[in-house]
């Protein structure tokens, strides 16, 4: 996954956890993308986040991603995936956001489970 990316579904989830319904086309324009590129991030987007279709696109208010039962190895393999993107794409890609979710992670993963899964 690329930083533009990465970032642009980042942006993308928080538009949509506002709770107003947002059509392709805004969000198109929103960010500066094709409505085709939304359909696609929207589509990959729905594999963290539960997504629907209500006169816009919007996120399910009770399916947010910190109610989804993670399992240990689910968590370390996330944990890896950022790791991995902070040592390729270096401290310039790893945005804040990127680092609070890692956080976030780790967090879970620590308070859960006996052994905290150090990469």
């Amino acid at each position: 996954m690329t930083r533009k990316k990465a970032e642009r579904l980042f942006y993308l989830a928080n538009i949509l956890t506002s709770g107003k319904g947002y059509r392709a086309a805004e969000l198109a324009e929103t960010l500066g993308v094709s409505e085709r590129t939304v359909y696609r991030d929207v589509v990959d987007l729905s594999y963290l986040v539960p997504i629907y279709y209500d006169d816009g696109y919007r996120v399910m208010r009770e399916g947010r991603a910190g109610d989804i039962a993670f399992t240990r190895r689910d968590l370390l393999a996330i944990k890896l995936v950022f790791k991995t993107m902070e040592l390729v794409g270096g401290a310039y890609f790893f945005t804040p956001a990127m680092r609070a979710a890692l956080g976030k992670i780790e967090n879970r993963i620590s308070r859960f489970f006996d052994d905290a899964g150090k990469l």
